[in-house]
């Protein structure tokens, strides 16, 4: 009886510890060197491995409005010299460029509330950012 008692209290601690972590797996899609999830019908970026110097966020993903830069989606992206943020962003996460050295201009547009903290932060050559009216 103690065995099985045992037996069962394990299996519960187990399925206990693997419903949470199962219960928020997100989807990660890949299109055109940006990775991105969607949630309430907007995407937002979580990574880019493409190989572009001269960027140009792209309004869509997947056919979902892209609303947000995830936290360190652009970090370390050493070859970019240049970024354009579509109107349809509101969102840029803490440290979205951290470290792109290369960075020298970023357009921003009307649509941006919130840019996290660190979002540009050792990006030491940016001299350029341009910010609608």
């Amino acid at each position: 009886m103690k065995k099985l008692l045992s037996v069962l209290l394990v299996m519960g601690i187990l399925l206990s510890i693997a419903v949470p972590f199962t219960a928020f797996a997100e989807t990660i899609y890949t299109e055109g060197g940006f990775r991105y999830t969607v949630s309430n019908g907007e995407a937002t970026i979580t990574d880019y491995t493409g190989s572009a110097t001269k960027l140009t966020i792209p309004n869509t993903l997947g056919g979902y409005p892209v609303t947000t830069i995830g936290d360190d989606s652009f970090s370390y992206c050493t070859n970019l010299t240049s970024v354009t943020i579509p109107d349809s962003i509101t969102t840029i996460g803490d440290r979205a460029f951290y470290k792109c050295i290369s960075l020298t201009s970023v357009t921003l547009p009307n649509g941006v509330t919130t840019i996290g903290g660190s979002a540009f932060y050792k990006c030491d050559s940016l001299t350029s950012v341009t910010i609608p009216n």
